[in-house]
């Protein structure tokens, strides 16, 4: 069967990026009558976020800030003023915005960048998360450190770097004052929130020794005018969200399975007489935004968002098939979706017994939109207006493995005359794509390619012994997921068997160089990046390499070395003759260049067509928030590499 192409009124182009405005940190008001947001465009090069506000009952929405850097917006509990987060004294530091008139001002200036803040129930004080003031590593002058006297294993993380100062919770007078320091500086404070009586603060914290090895937060009360932290709950593995209703209800969201790997749902539970009770145990989902891509604000995923709607009901995002759904949970263990469609929400929050989510909705960018009578109604359009003649609402396809699960993906067709198809495969593993696409998939299917994007064994979304399915073995299992969804597109007519490609980031880069080395001549040219492609070499370099390495073979290195160097796709990167084109952030943490480094170093030597792009200074997650210059020229490349080889 032939498929005609998609006619479009402008092909989307790489630059076309630079027009693009993201909408994310949602807040309510606390009477639910306004949502105020944060709204990120790209302005000579550079990224702005500014604070706007809309009306719940909708109408115009009306900017706030006009700072360059102006975000996570919090209303007072009496609604008249307005925290957020700014960098206008260099830092990222709290500042307060009367609602009635005047100008915003600095609430109080600490050493470090700021990075979350939240009033006291009475309006009063004002709780930070901001850096201990306190090294860990450094010997002698922090400036000009002599060394760096390394003994955990988490001394450095992805997007934050050398981790020199753990994170404690701060307090300060909401007129200003001089800061107090709450939580001890030798542990790393997660997550921090107001008990309702405004005396006592709930932290996420892992004060363990083992902390060193892995965080596995528990939850902690500490007194606000100070003293010990507390342990009051945990969950089998961690916590990674908790809230007090306002009569002091607590529920905690994390891991309460076998593993602290991502395959393990996270789960709601309630608090009581110190023992935890689980919601909703026949959902087999995750409680949190697993579909992923450039189109929503990545930064929204931690900790997952938690609220309470009144003393028995809480809010919270399930991902289901590569949707993310806002669901409502009752205290007596009933649930139920709160609205229905191809909704990919990324961010949600609540007031005033109300709730809204910033969602990627039908192919389309996101917005906010207000949760009411079982579905979504659009507040802003000014998210999605950049890119609405380029929306095209994927197609939901199906596939059978022999000996194997029903596979689903997403299908972009191509606009125009066609030139291949491109599988795109997302990271994680433990992520999904959905119903919302990467801006480079734009891109190509305006060029003229069908993009793929499937959730193959390994994909959240789909329950967990689904998502379970490639612990221990990736690659080795999904590969056939992979190879079904091309025989099947073959079939269905979309592409001819010597023009398909592969793309793919992160563990969709260790994919990309898994089936071009085991499965030589099946795909015409790929794209890896970030990949992962040694799992010793990422043992020892990456961030979490330990966890990386172990959760990919199954084994430790001393327990089965060989195993590990078999099982990594640089094992047979030697038998690829495709072109391969490597792209690298040099300041990954997550995925280190050295992976890309020694595929590049074995094809070069052989004399085949590979060539790799490295990024200055960008982390793992340059496709989406790295400078927008190097988006611009990352797509080029994806978009010309796959005009020349296919």
């Amino acid at each position: 069967m032939t498929i005609a192409a998609v006619p479009a009124a402008r092909r989307f182009q790489p630059r076309d990026v630079l027009r693009q405005v993201l909408i994310s940190h949602p807040t309510v008001s606390p009477d639910g009558e306004r949502v105020a947001y944060t709204r990120r465009t790209i302005e000579g090069g550079e990224y702005r976020f500014r604070i706007w506000s809309v009306p719940w009952r909708g109408g115009r929405a009306q900017r706030l800030t006009a700072g360059d850097v102006d975000l996570r917006p919090r209303f007072s509990p009496d609604g008249e003023r307005l925290l957020f987060l700014s960098n206008r004294s260099g830092r990222i530091q709290p500042w307060v915005l009367p609602l009635a008139g005047g100008e915003p001002t600095q609430l109080v200036e600490l050493d470090g960048d700021v990075g979350a803040s939240e009033w006291s129930p009475d309006g009063r004080r004002v709780l930070l998360l901001a850096p201990s003031g306190e090294q860990r590593f450094v010997v002698g002058d922090p400036e000009k450190p002599v060394a760096r006297h390394i003994t955990d294993i988490t001394w450095r993380l992805d997007m934050l770097g050398v981790r020199d100062q753990f994170t404690s919770v701060w307090l300060v007078d909401a007129v200003g004052g001089r800061p107090r320091r709450l939580t001890d500086s030798a542990y790393e404070v997660a997550d921090a929130f107001w008990h309702p009586d405004g005396k006592r603060i709930g932290l996420l914290a892992d004060r363990r020794p083992e902390a060193g090895v892995l965080e596995l937060p528990e939850f902690f009360i500490v007194p606000v005018d100070g003293g010990s932290p507390r342990r009051v709950a945990g969950l089998a593995q961690y916590v990674a969200a908790a809230r007090w209703s306002e009569g002091g209800r607590l529920a905690l969201l994390g891991n309460d399975g076998e593993s602290p790997a991502g395959w393990v749902n996270h789960t709601l539970h309630l608090a009581e007489r110190g023992r935890t009770r689980r919601l909703a145990p026949e959902l087999d989902r995750t409680l949190f935004n697993a579909t992923t891509g450039d189109m929503l604000d990545v930064t929204a995923q931690e900790p997952p968002p938690l609220f309470w709607l009144d003393e028995q009901t809480l809010v919270a995002l399930v991902n289901d098939q590569g949707r993310s759904i806002p669901h409502r949970f009752v205290a007596d263990g009933s649930h139920e979706a709160l609205a229905e469609g191809e909704i990919v929400a990324y961010a949600l929050a609540a007031g005033g017994g109300r709730a809204a989510v910033a969602a990627c909705v039908g192919g389309h960018a996101g917005d906010i939109y207000a949760v009411e009578r079982g579905a979504l109604r659009s507040l802003t359009r000014d998210g999605g207006r950049w890119f609405r003649q380029f929306a095209q609402e994927p197609e939901r396809v199906r596939a059978k493995v022999r000996g194997g699960p029903n596979l689903e993906a997403f299908l972009w067709r191509a606009r125009g005359r066609r030139r291949g198809l491109v599988l795109h495969v997302h990271g994680g593993p433990y992520l999904a794509h959905g119903p919302m696409p990467w801006i480079e998939m734009v891109a190509l299917a305006d060029a003229g390619f069908h993009v793929l994007a499937p959730n193959p064994r390994g994909s959240v979304g789909y329950g967990e012994q689904y998502a379970k399915a490639i612990h221990g073995a990736w690659g080795e299992v999904d590969q056939a997921d992979f190879l079904r969804l091309v025989d099947w597109a073959i079939r269905e007519g979309l592409v001819e068997r010597d023009r398909v490609g592969v793309l793919g980031l992160s563990y969709g880069g260790l994919t990309v160089t898994y089936l071009l080395g085991r499965h030589p001549g099946r795909f015409a040219a790929g794209v890896a990046e970030n990949p992962v492609t040694d799992y010793l070499a990422e043992y020892g370099n990456a961030d979490v390499g330990p966890l990386i390495g172990t959760w990919a073979t199954g084994v430790e290195p001393w327990e089965d070395g060989e195993r590990m160097r078999a099982a990594s796709p640089v094992a047979e990167i030697h038998r690829n003759k495709a072109p391969l084109l490597l792209l690298q952030c040099e300041g990954d943490l997550r995925c280190p260049p050295v992976n890309g480094e020694i595929v590049f170093a074995i094809l070069r030597a052989l004399e085949r067509p590979v060539e790799m792009v490295r990024y200055p200074e960008e982390f793992h997650l340059m496709f989406a928030v790295g400078r927008p210059d190097r988006r611009v020229d990352r797509i080029e490349r994806i978009v010309d590499w796959f005009r020349e080889h296919l």
